[in-house]
């Protein structure tokens, strides 16, 4: 009896051992916290705390990456939506602060907002023809406003991204009738020059034209007698000619 009770206890002491095992992945960090207040960090490996009173967080360290879709307003109130790619990572110095403060939901209570602040106020700045001209400058912009929201916070933004542009009806509409009228300008000039060069080549062969036609009645007309006086090339002199007689 007191074998079996004594085997009983054992069991118990390591099934409640057994508990208390938590195992840290080396991209993680825990969060120890006992009875509710953070009582240490927990690096990665194998660790252990006590079953019941206390409890480890893990918080990833590598980088993630964040896809997010922001409806924003340019500087000249057109209406786009902004299709972004975030990589961020977590400073793992500032780990007990981020879980203190926002308690492991850092992603939707932190980022989330900061970013979509960060998209807005960036895509602000600028007309919707810049928005796309100046897509990478303005993503790197934006890169460095995050980075100085949330690096206080532990979270260290590593690039922003926009990865495409959705614009509102009536700027498609808008963009595709300019398109049109461009079109309809070129082909205008194109027409134009076109009967330019074919009026300059009626001209060329008009003149050639009249050239042989004179060529052609001088030779009918010509008895086949060299004239007596004849010009020369340099028009300073006349050569005298026999009269054939």
């Amino acid at each position: 009896m007191k074998i079996k009770l004594i085997a009983g206890l054992i069991v118990i002491v390591l099934l409640f051992g057994l508990l208390g095992v938590r195992v840290i992945k080396p991209s993680q960090v825990g969060v120890v916290t006992t009875l509710g207040k953070i009582t240490g960090v927990a690096e990665s490996g194998v660790t252990w705390v006590a079953p019941l009173i206390s409890k480890v967080t893990k918080i990833d360290t590598s980088t993630k990456t964040v896809e997010g879709v922001y409806e924003t307003s340019t500087r000249d109130m057109q209406t786009t939506t902004e299709y972004v790619t975030t990589l961020y990572s977590v400073d793992v110095s500032k780990v007990m602060d981020l879980y203190r403060n926002f308690l492991g939901n850092h992603q939707t209570s932190l980022i989330a907002p900061a970013l979509a602040t960060t998209v807005q106020d960036g895509v602000s700045t600028v007309s919707i023809s810049e928005l796309v001209s100046n897509r990478v400058e303005l993503a790197a912009s934006m890169t460095e406003n995050a980075r100085t929201m949330l690096e206080p916070y532990g979270i260290n933004i590593v690039t922003m991204q926009i990865t495409n542009h959705d614009f509102s009806d009536e700027y498609e509409s808008a963009i595709t009738a300019k398109i049109v009228a461009q079109e309809k300008v070129k082909t205008a000039e194109y027409a134009r020059q076109e009967a330019e060069i074919q009026a300059e080549t009626n001209k060329i062969l008009s003149q050639t034209y009249d050239d042989n036609m004179k060529s052609k009645m001088f030779l009918e007309k010509w008895d086949g007698k060299m004239p007596l006086y004849m010009s020369g090339d340099n028009e300073m002199m006349n050569m005298l000619l026999p009269s054939g007689n």
